[in-house]
């Protein structure tokens, strides 16, 4: 009996994942990786430099609800995995000059109480004054609302610039007056009310950080994903131009004029990518996913001698979009010895920072010198920094979906119309943001073709 054949379309990991779920389910099915670039892995970049491990692109993983670490699991990375250090558990958000506390407790920025906010110096008497309306103003049903527009118009503009634009931003990459209530803070999409009492029903998360990543690195989930399907599986330098419906099997057009048959085929690429292979075939899916925005990231990373600088006991800061110039070039600052002090050689102090995605895109083709010194003038405003020993810096020029108005709509759609066309997509526009909803993604995909291959 001949094999059937699966091809997956990007070697991210969103790709590995399905291709390695697939096998899980079927290992008889004959599976085919493709990946246009020399490295597979996408957006996961891990930096191995004088002793210690940096991630420029994602740090860590959501535990909850676990697909990301059941994925680890079936690849013997469980006893790798750990939490944030618990003793720089605060996170710190940028006031002017100043670095002040996020009250701890919120979910998103967004307090579960107002004796949450009584104390914190982020917001003024009247700033608190304002968000206690939101516990009497009148219900509200609306659809496709901003996060900005809801959080503003139940808690006030302070609530809203100082505490949920900087830890959603700094999360999603976006501004919060055009993301998505349903996909950045689902537990709100169907509430009419007060928020902060809805915050409070819902079951409050125990114990330890839910973030979790591999000691040595997020590359060590790419390894292990890629040692386990093995190089017969995984073709790197290989770009799928398109793909086309051959009777009852998929052709996988590729540069140069090879074509590969599959049964089935997944695509784990960027939605503009996904689109222009699709545009032949399915022109209203492809339209559908040129609705995704992505933005560009850029990352620089700077390293200090351990006694040269003195950060703040804190995983790090985050910088909302008022703040004075040129900090405001900057969304989010990891001080990566305090939050991951394993992954640290004892003689260094290692700081990260993301760039806003305004400023990625405008200074995306600035060399590295000049990035690092835009880096370093934007951080003096908050910390004393001398000239770094090395520094490293990372540009994503594609980045990843950003979760805008209409994105959970939008992810329906296009899930709905690859169904009827037949042919399987996956990764975060569709599946969700972060490792955990690529993961979950995945691992559904896999389930789904398995039971169709009889």
């Amino acid at each position: 009996m001949t094999k059937r054949r699966v091809v997956v379309v990007g070697g991210g990991l969103a790709g590995l994942s399905t291709a390695h779920a697939l096998l899980a389910a079927r290992p008889e099915l004959e599976v085919l990786v493709l990946e246009s670039n020399a490295r597979a892995g996408g957006n996961v970049r891990t930096l191995h430099r004088d002793g210690s491990t940096v991630e420029l692109g994602p740090d860590a993983f959501l535990t909850r609800p676990g697909h990301a670490e059941d994925l680890c699991r079936s690849l013997g990375l469980a006893d790798t995995l750990r939490a944030p250090d618990e003793a720089a558990s605060r996170v710190l958000v940028a006031h002017g000059d100043k670095l002040l506390p996020l009250p701890e407790g919120m979910a998103l920025g967004m307090p579960r109480s107002l004796s949450q906010l009584a104390r914190t110096r982020l917001l003024s008497p009247l700033g608190k004054a304002r968000a206690a309306l939101d516990l009497v103003l009148p219900a509200r049903k609306e659809r496709d609302v901003s996060v900005g527009a809801l959080v503003g118009r139940r808690l006030g503009r302070e609530v809203k610039e100082f505490l949920v634009e900087p830890v959603v931003g700094g999360i999603f990459g976006g501004d919060v007056d055009e993301l998505d209530v349903a996909a950045v803070m689902p537990m709100f999409a169907n509430v009419r009310g007060s928020l902060i009492r809805a915050l409070a029903a819902a079951p409050r998360p125990t114990g330890a950080s839910p973030m979790r990543a591999p000691l040595g690195g997020l590359d060590g989930v790419v390894r292990a994903l890629v040692d386990a399907l093995g190089p017969q599986r995984l073709l790197s330098n290989a770009t799928v131009r398109s793909i086309a419906r051959h009777g009852d099997a998929w052709g996988v057009h590729l540069d140069g004029g090879v074509r590969l048959d599959a049964d089935e085929v997944v695509l784990a690429t960027p939605p503009g990518v996904t689109a222009a292979m699709l545009e032949g075939y399915a022109p209203e899916l492809a339209d559908a996913l040129r609705g995704f925005r992505l933005k560009p990231a850029l990352t620089v990373v700077m390293a200090f001698g351990r006694g040269e600088i003195a950060t703040p006991l804190a995983s790090g800061a985050l910088i909302p979009r008022g703040a004075p110039p040129p900090l405001d070039a900057l969304s989010a600052v990891t001080f990566v010895d305090r939050k991951w002090p394993g992954r640290v050689a004892d003689h260094l102090s290692i700081v990260r920072t993301a760039f806003r995605p305004s400023h990625a895109a405008k200074w995306m083709r600035c060399d590295d010198e000049t990035l690092v010194a835009r880096a370093l003038e934007a951080l003096r405003v908050i910390l004393p920094l001398p000239a770094p020993r090395w520094h490293a810096v990372e540009r994503f020029e594609t980045g990843t979906p950003c979760p805008e108005v209409g994105h959970t709509r939008r992810a329906e759609e296009c899930r709905a119309r690859a169904l009827a066309a037949g042919v399987s997509i996956v990764g975060a526009a569709v599946d969700g943001p972060g490792i955990a909803g690529v993961a979950r993604g995945a691992a559904a995909t896999a389930l789904a073709i398995a039971a169709r291959l009889v």
